[in-house]
Order: C-alpha cells, then structure tokens, then sequence
C-alpha cells in the first residue's frame, strides 16, 4: 500500500510556493529551537519544526509548540486543514497546567513534552515531539502523509469558553468561536539541529517541571493511549461543520 500525500496545490489551488506560504522563521528563547511560526491574527502562534532529512512520503517526527493567551477556552491544530479525519492537537489551560487531549482517534499520534511547556502569567505554551502527527489513515482506510518538501495547508479552532472538566483530559469542550487555515513553509523548517534540540529540552522522568499527573495528563510518548472513536463523534459534533472546511 503506498502512502498519499497531502501537498500544497491540493484543492487545485493555483499560485507560486513564495505567495502561498504565511509562516515566518522564530526561534523560541526558552528551548532554543527555530520554527517555521504562523502568528494568527487571533494571537495564537503555531510553530513547527522538522528534521533536516526526510524520506520522500514517508512519516516523520515533529517538534511542535503552540503559545496562546492563557484566557482561551481552548486551541486544536488540524494537521490536514480539516478538523475531522486527521490527528488533531487541543490544548487548554487548567490552572498553572497544561492539559491535551488524548489524540482523536488516532492512538499513532503520541506526544512527548518537553521544556518550554507550561502557563507563564498570561501565556499558555505547549511544546512536544510528535510522533503521527505527519501522518495517518484517512477516512477510506489510506495511509497519509503530509509532503515536507512543499508549504502545507493547516487548520486551527478555538472557543473562548472553558471546557467542561478542565481537569479532565478526556473533557467535553464547546463549538469554537473562530476557526482559520494558513499555509506553513515545511521545506525551511527543516534543520540538522531537530535531534539535539530534542534531547536539550527532553525532561527528566524525576524532573519536576511536570507533576505526576502531567502537565497534560500522561508522561512521554504515551504509547499505551488508546483513544475511543467517540472522541471522534464528539469533536465532529462539537467544532461544527464548518471546521472541515
């Protein structure tokens, strides 16, 4: 079975790599690690960054980090442009904590946090490693990954209302309040560093930065998550039909 992938020019878009990207080099004082970060103009920044050699269509490991307000409901990234059918990062605030939900219902999406995580005075900011948050199997059962040589089209939502357990990883949450897409420059977030930078900022199992619950719940790779598919039916429920377009 080969791997699709999911380019830029998809949806027949037309226009030059240049014009369509909308991200901008950042380089994060607290971990040290440069991005490729889209700033919305909802004041929430979406940073990745990717290591320097990927095989062509194969998945592949990402240094991810989103910084909000601390205020906000609620933040998710849709790794496809789409907010169903695709893994789907949402994190919110919960005291001086983190919290992520449990990956949707892709269980092949695992996070390992790292420094750079936690809420400071008014700002959330989330940084992990991602493992399948490049690729998964959409909806007809087909494996799929996003090309890393071309600008990629993303989404994100938010709601300005809490979730409803904000303890509870596996909370409810409501409709969002605003919902966008952009194009993220993959090709210049590649960089020779990505291995050093996770190994800098990989935290200690008896580091104290995170407490034993986590500052999203779970500790390291999470790789005994197994998420329902109700979860699934949730999100396409509660972020609305417009979030998959």
């Amino acid at each position: 079975m080969k791997w699709s992938t999911i380019a830029a020019a998809a949806a027949g878009l037309v226009g030059t790599a240049a014009a369509q990207a909308e991200s901008v080099p950042y380089t994060d004082a607290e971990t040290g690690i440069t991005f490729q970060q889209y700033p919305s103009e909802d004041g929430i920044q979406f940073r990745v960054a990717l290591p320097e050699l990927i095989e062509p269509s194969q998945p592949y490991d990402v240094i991810l980090q989103i910084e909000a307000p601390k205020s906000i409901g609620w933040v998710g990234w849709a790794w496809a442009g789409q907010m169903t059918y695709n893994p789907l990062t949402l994190v919110w605030a919960n005291g001086d904590q983190v919290r992520l939900l449990p990956p949707t219902p892709y269980a092949d999406a695992t996070y390992q946090v790292l420094k750079g995580t936690g809420i400071k005075g008014d700002t959330l900011k989330f940084t992990a490693l991602c493992k399948g948050c490049s690729s998964w199997m959409d909806f007809t059962g087909e494996p799929t990954t996003v090309d890393s040589t071309q600008e990629a089209r993303f989404a994100y939502a938010h709601s300005s209302k809490p979730v409803a357990e904000p303890a509870n990883n596996a909370s409810s949450f409501s409709i969002h309040d605003g919902v966008g897409h952009w194009y993220h420059d993959l090709p210049a977030a590649k960089n020779p560093a990505f291995n050093t930078w996770v190994a800098k900022n990989t935290i200690s199992p008896n580091g104290t930065s995170l407490s034993l619950d986590g500052v999203v719940g779970f500790r390291g790779l999470g790789s005994g998550l197994k998420t329902p598919l109700r979860f699934m039916e949730r999100i396409r429920r509660e972020l609305g039909a417009d979030a998959r377009n």
